[in-house]
């Protein structure tokens, strides 16, 4: 392989591996998130929640998550954190420490309460009529900013879309280079079988490529079809969803043409102009392309 071949050909390597292990890393940070915040406390009894207001700034700060598990009422202590429903009408949520505790004779438990960045405590005297009380055991730093933002519409999106260009990155930084001494054409082939060499050679793995170039072909069909049904029915949420389906898919087998007919959908449909987007004769390059791999999977075979 020329030098300048081999010198693209690791930094496309390359490339796509930070991509991987960047996706891996969010996935991987999302799980344990998810594990943390939702499992967790259904698994092994603990509570999460996060701090709204700053009355316990310098200890638990705003956007802070704190976790809490329960303990015997009887062993409650001056200088616990604890969360509990305030003794006022509307019963909100506390987090605060505990600054006095008296047990009773009776079996009656009654605090004062005061948060660490309030200059006085808190204006009632409660009692606890519970056999448990969740005590703060652990705070995570601004991890509830995070969660808060992640449910917004804005941000949902968002990662929604970012994470769906970092799969058409990924995908097209894999097989896309400029035209060179191995691969000059005019226009867009209907298979460029060198991207699914080089597929097997980034994978090691030369029976992989052969059969998802397989599974590819099976599917195109149904991809086709999702995009005439989405753009007949106006959908525009759908066809951009299927146009990118195939457009990454076909990137990565070495479509090319697909590609192309691909991104000129796209385009058409962020124009919201439906007409054109269904002028395109995607049944004819959708043929060429199943020719080819017909071709390509009987030589591999």
């Amino acid at each position: 392989m020329p030098n300048h071949l081999a010198a693209r050909h690791r930094r496309t390597t390359l490339l796509s591996r930070v991509i991987s292990g960047l996706l891996s890393a969010a996935l991987v940070g999302g799980l344990v998130a998810f594990l943390g915040l939702a499992v967790g406390p259904r698994v092994f009894g603990y509570r999460t929640a996060t701090m709204l207001t700053g009355s316990m700034t310098g200890t638990i700060d705003p956007g802070d998550v704190i976790v809490s598990v329960p303990i015997p009422t009887a062993q409650l202590a001056v200088g616990d954190v604890i969360t509990f429903h305030a003794p006022v009408p509307d019963q909100h949520v506390e987090t605060h420490r505990v600054v006095a505790v008296r047990h009773t004779a009776d079996g009656r438990t009654i605090m004062r309460t005061q948060g660490d960045a309030n200059p006085a405590p808190d204006p009632w005297r409660a009692t606890v009529r519970d056999d448990t009380v969740w005590r703060t055991v652990h705070v995570v730093p601004m991890v509830g900013n995070v969660v808060r933002a992640l449910r917004t519409p804005v941000v949902g999106h968002g990662l929604w879309w970012g994470a769906l260009g970092a799969l058409v990155l990924l995908g097209t930084s894999i097989i896309w280079t400029a035209p060179d001494e191995e691969n000059d054409m005019t226009g867009a082939l209907p298979l460029d079988e060198g991207a699914l060499r080089k597929l097997a050679e980034d994978i090691e793995d030369e029976a992989f490529a052969a059969s998802f170039a397989w599974r590819y072909q099976q599917l195109l069909p149904q991809r086709m079809d999702r995009i005439s049904d989405a753009l007949a029915a106006a959908d525009l949420g759908s066809a951009l969803e299927a146009t990118l389906s195939l457009k990454v898919s076909s990137g990565t087998v070495g479509a090319r043409e697909l590609v192309e007919l691909a991104s000129e959908i796209e385009s058409d449909v962020r124009r919201a102009d439906v007409s054109a987007a269904l002028s395109h004769d995607l049944g004819s390059a959708v043929r060429r392309a199943d020719e080819a791999l017909t071709s390509y999977l009987a030589l591999a075979a």
